[in-house]
């Protein structure tokens, strides 16, 4: 009888070492099942949250999951990261002394937006490789020139901001100006922000397009800024026309997933694991990119096209460290240029005059290259 009481437990149960019955795995199970999902829950708040107010281009409208707890926290983080992402609109501490953010050369910018406006010029619509409509405006310089820039704008901003101080400038040079709206911004359509892996093959196109129109007499220069920096040197990996001559990337960053861990660790004091991984889950199954698809330090191992990296020494948002690692992995001929006390985005504002000279020392030296 005893024998047969035992068997019966032990369907039940199992023996441990000490000769007590074990809970069935089934109970186990449950229970860490039950500790994981109260520790993933929150993760999956931040990292939605960030997926949300960094990568889709209309978050005004919560697409937050249902869970109350999840939606709280995510609603709270969402908030955070849209003062975060807008951070270069505003004066930056570089250990030393304050470096002046956008809304230190308001007056500046205002005055470019408005010169470029007051032009006439032209609109041009093209078919993305995966659907969309892209936008861009087209200035053709006062007198008959092959020489064409390609101005690529950054995070959430148009090309006529982010080279508010430049434009006038570079048509006074005989350049043609193309400035396309990136995808999800402005007049061009999209839903994800891509951060340039997607972006760079728009870029490839607008770069063919230029090329069929001056019947490949022409010198293409690509110029970029913060996202758009990032979207000019990843473009680089892919095989543009032979009529770009070179690439100026102003404060770019190596990828979205170094972006994001960089935000993460400075401005939240949180660990890109898990957080990230699970971003990068829903990134994958939502937008249709991953953080780590694209990397400006792979792009330039392989680039043959000079680069001009340039980037503010006391940018706090895209860490200049990262100029200094595409520079170091560059295979192409390159130069780097550092503006001292210039904030996130604003080194053409904060010293224009040295700017300007760089840029164009830049231009006529591989621009008279065969």
């Amino acid at each position: 009888m005893e024998y047969k009481k035992g068997r019966k437990m032990k369907k039940k149960g199992s023996m441990n070492g000490t000769g007590r019955i074990r809970p069935p795995r089934v109970n186990r199970l449950g229970a860490a099942g039950i500790g994981a999902g109260v520790i993933a829950l929150p993760v999956y708040a931040v990292s939605y949250a960030l997926f949300e107010s960094a990568i889709v281009r209309d978050n005004s409208h919560s697409r937050l999951p249902d869970r109350k707890r999840v939606r709280q926290l995510a609603r709270q983080m969402a908030c955070k990261m849209q003062e975060v992402f807008k951070k270069r609109e505003k004066p930056q501490e570089d250990g030393e002394k304050e470096a002046s953010g956008f809304d230190s050369f308001a007056e500046a910018v205002e005055t470019g937006k408005q010169w470029f406006w007051a032009q006439e010029k032209e609109r041009i619509t093209m078919k993305s490789y995966d659907g969309l409509r892209l936008a861009a405006y087209y200035l053709p310089a006062k007198e008959e020139s092959g020489k064409v820039l390609i101005l690529m704008h950054g995070y959430r901003n148009d090309g006529f901001g982010d080279f508010a101080g430049l434009v006038r400038f570079y048509h006074e040079q005989g350049y043609n100006l193309l400035v396309p709206h990136q995808r999800s911004h402005g007049e061009s359509e999209g839903e994800y922000i891509c951060f340039g892996v997607k972006e760079r093959y728009d870029l490839k196109q607008w770069a063919e397009y230029i090329a069929r129109r001056f019947q490949g007499d022409c010198r293409i220069f690509l110029s970029g800024i913060s996202m758009g920096g990032a979207t000019v040197l990843m473009a680089a990996g892919l095989e543009l026309p032979g009529q770009v001559k070179g690439i100026i990337a102003d404060c770019a960053y190596t990828s979205p997933w170094d972006i994001f861990a960089s935000v993460l660790q400075s401005d939240f004091h949180l660990p890109k694991t898990p957080v990230l991984q699970v971003a990068d889950w829903i990134c994958r199954r939502k937008a249709g990119f991953a953080f780590k698809e694209c990397s400006t330090i792979d792009c330039m191992r392989t680039n043959r096209i000079p680069v001009l990296f340039i980037h503010g020494g006391a940018d706090t948002f895209v860490p200049a460290s990262m100029s200094y690692r595409n520079y170091a992995e560059c295979a192409a001929e390159k130069e780097l240029y550092i503006v001292k006390n210039a904030a996130h985005a604003t080194s053409s504002l904060a010293a224009p005059e040295g700017y300007r000279r760089k840029v164009m020392e830049f231009m006529e030296k591989y621009g008279n290259e065969d």
